[in-house]
């Protein structure tokens, strides 16, 4: 079974690769990079494609829930896992939306190492509340709405946006995701900027209108 890691933490990087490779003779780690797009770019190509994709999820740049998305929408083959070292909470909803299978504690090492072992064994693990990858793929890559791949904001930035729409104020949304009131603004304000819009209000009005799209 072949597996890529993309972290932008090189000393968690190393440390997964290592653990990773010594788990089964059959679980080999094909390669294991630092950037959202370097990995995407390697799982379009045949020779390079994993079969299961470790992601850290809190990475800058391109994040993890980015990363997911972009592969999910191109392909069913890949079984994704999320990782995370901070609360499960603010990952939970992307990775569940951005076609992941579950999401890892950093911290769990006997669970990764029980869902590679799954995987090598030919059954995938799906956590509760997530999707197989034939199911998020085919959600993802729906042609019944435009792709949200298709939408210039990041998937942190959409979850804030459903939340807001549901009529739940800045503070409630940064304790929905356990994030800081601030964070929630910043992120409102890139939206704001990234659509084309000018207020608050236009932005809600479009972000509706876009999610009741048939």
């Amino acid at each position: 079974m072949r597996v890529g890691i993309v972290d932008n933490d090189p000393l968690t990087l190393l440390a997964l690769r290592a653990m990773v490779g010594r788990l089964s003779d059959c679980v080999v780690v094909i390669w294991a990079v630092r950037d959202g797009d370097e990995a995407v770019e390697r799982c379009v190509g045949i020779d390079d494609r994993p079969n299961v994709l470790l992601v850290d999820m809190s990475m800058d740049g391109v994040d993890g829930g980015t990363v997911c998305q972009r592969i999910r929408h191109l392909t069913h083959d890949i079984v994704i896992y999320g990782m995370t070292s901070h609360s499960p909470r603010q990952y939970t909803g992307i990775a569940q939306r951005f076609g992941a299978q579950a999401l890892l504690d950093k911290a769990d090492v006997g669970q990764l190492r029980r869902c590679l072992i799954a995987c090598a064994e030919g059954t995938a693990y799906v956590q509760n509340g997530f999707d197989s990858s034939a199911q998020a793929h085919r959600r993802l890559s729906s042609a019944r709405r435009p792709s949200e791949a298709n939408v210039p904001l990041s998937p942190r930035e959409t979850e804030i946006l459903d939340w807001t729409i549901e009529g739940l104020t800045a503070r409630e949304v940064a304790r929905k995701m356990a994030i800081s009131e601030s964070t929630v603004k910043t992120h409102i304000r890139h939206a704001i900027a990234k659509l084309g819009v000018h207020s608050k209000l236009q932005l809600i009005r479009t972000w509706t209108q876009y999610r009741q799209m048939p």
